[in-house]
């Protein structure tokens, strides 16, 4: 038996678009003061922390500008969502990087908002400028919060 992937209605859809295109405006301005209009209070971004994420950044330093697109929707349930989502980076030098974002996105009092969010670079050669990677999420990485 297949998996099955439980749809959202449009609206949702539109209000997890719009969550999600948050997201590079924060971390490419170094606009993190207004990270609440995206995550939870308790969010979580690669295991570790939202804020211990964010304080390592360059402050004062504008990001290269990422780009989020090709999102998929998964209900959990009425006030759980897994999101799917590719980006990719425009680097200094013109080159372009790109990964995988998976989120869980839950329903709070001021809509949804990210809770965790994991992401893995894309599968990138020897000789790209940010060195080697390998793409570590998958459809099961994307269903594993299943009940």
């Amino acid at each position: 038996m297949g998996v099955r992937i439980v749809p959202v209605d449009a609206a949702t859809y539109a209000e997890v678009s719009s969550l999600l295109a948050k997201h590079p405006y924060l971390f490419d301005n170094i606009a993190l003061d207004a990270a609440p209009t995206a995550y939870t209070d308790d969010a979580v971004m690669g295991g570790a922390p939202l804020a211990q994420v964010t304080s390592g950044l360059p402050f004062g330093r504008v990001m290269f500008p990422h780009h989020t697109t090709d999102i998929a929707v998964h209900r959990v349930d009425d006030d759980t969502l897994r999101v799917w989502a590719k980006y990719f980076v425009i680097r200094g030098d013109g080159t372009a990087g790109s990964g995988d974002y998976q989120d869980t996105v839950v329903r709070t009092p001021q809509g949804w908002r990210i809770a965790e969010r994991s992401v893995t670079r894309g599968n990138r050669p020897a000789d790209d400028p940010d060195g080697p990677s390998t793409r570590t999420l998958s459809v099961t990485t994307w269903l594993q919060n299943e009940s």
